[in-house]
């Protein structure tokens, strides 16, 4: 008797050992933003409202056919309009690329409009992980997601019979944690709506676009994240990491760790190869990610003259160099880096960007990226 009352206070000093362990651990938001997130490219810290984003100063020098891929491909684009309610959730955007008159002519209603679910967001936003996520880290997978209805603009309406709809999508995110709170499968929902009427219908089974199994290694960090198709993704290939691959049956992803509980390394393979992966290596003394090595096919290939490439950072997370490397020695290309320049304001954001895509840092850039933001506070 006394052996088992020996035994049964050590598991339970042992049990709360691991709890407090665990929620000492847990202490980083487990939500994804998509402002902070490199999976958006915006890389936006504090309490930012919106961002209006136009691209300037088109060097007059250059050809029609290397304006236009500058502009398509020069790595610092995202949508030009973006807005966030004062929880960091996405309001609305307007995907285009912006000209020179875009601060002063913003046609609304040409934005995107996102409509999320209170309770989704209650729930959610407690969870908390011992990740801690680094720019320009791939890591948006780790993390929870939020449901959310997508409204289209204004200008993206259907009719029918007679009718005029608008073509809603509902995006839902659905979770199964472990003993340990961690976790262990994401389902993923493309619902299709047409007309306020449908917005709140329930989403069924042919709905589900992927499947994600987690597997954790020893530490309690994702090594994998098997990825399936359901029953809507059938139709189409996955798009990940700056491209896509077919919904192999060992399609996955891949994560590795330094000691200090760092990502160093993200892979996604699928039909028997490496379709992208990217390898971190973080500064010496200062905690955040210097350099990123790069690998990519498919259609992620349109963006980049190689395979191969390397992109470096400064402190605070922007891109100030991508050089490519030959994918064979006899490769002719005629321009290996691109250069960045930025200036900030007082919440470290970028807010001017000098883009150099002809192989030097010196002279007339050859594009000018500038972002207007509005901030809460």
């Amino acid at each position: 008797m006394k052996s088992f009352l020996n035994f049964l206070l050590f598991t339970i000093i042992l049990f709360l050992n691991t709890s407090i362990y665990a929620q000492k651990e847990q202490k980083y938001s487990g939500l994804f933003s998509h402002k902070c997130s490199s999976y958006s490219g915006l890389n936006l810290q504090d309490s930012v409202k919106s961002v209006n984003m136009r691209l300037t100063n088109l060097k007059e020098t250059l050809s029609k056919e290397e304006g236009a891929n500058i502009i398509l491909f020069n790595g610092v684009r995202h949508n030009s309009y973006i807005e966030f309610d004062k929880y960091g959730r996405l309001q609305a955007q307007i995907p285009s690329i912006p000209g020179e008159n875009f601060f002063a002519q913003i046609d609304y209603s040409r934005a995107d409009k996102y409509v999320f679910n209170d309770k989704d967001w209650d729930k959610k936003s407690k969870y908390k992980t011992a990740l801690k996520q680094y720019r320009p880290v791939y890591n948006h997978n780790l993390l929870l997601k939020l449901n959310q209805i997508e409204v289209p603009d204004e200008n993206e309406v259907l009719e029918e019979e007679g009718k005029i709809w608008q073509d809603y999508v509902e995006y839902v995110y659905n979770y199964i944690y472990d003993k340990s709170d961690r976790i262990i499968e994401e389902k993923e929902y493309n619902v299709a709506r047409l007309g306020k009427e449908t917005l709140h219908k329930k989403y069924k089974k042919e709905d589900l676009f992927t499947q994600k199994l987690f597997t954790y290694n020893d530490q309690g960090q994702v090594v994998n994240q098997k990825i399936i198709a359901g029953l809507y993704g059938k139709k189409m290939s996955y798009t990940d990491m700056g491209t896509d691959c077919g919904f192999c049956e060992d399609l996955q992803l891949q994560y590795a760790y330094d000691p200090l509980g760092r990502i160093t390394q993200v892979i996604m393979y699928g039909c028997e190869k490496i379709v992208a992966q990217e390898d971190y290596i973080y500064h010496p003394t200062k905690d955040y990610v210097e350099t990123v090595k790069c690998y990519v096919t498919g259609t992620g290939e349109i963006s980049n003259p190689t395979k191969r490439f390397i992109k470096t950072f400064n402190e605070q997370g922007d891109m100030i160099k991508k050089e490519f490397i030959l994918d064979y020695p006899e490769q002719e290309l005629p321009v290996r880096e691109y250069y960045y320049t930025y200036e900030y304001d007082s919440h470290n954001n970028w807010i001017k960007c000098n883009i150099y895509m002809e192989g030097t840092q010196e002279g007339i850039p050859s594009l000018v990226a500038e972002r207007k933001i509005e901030y809460y506070n």
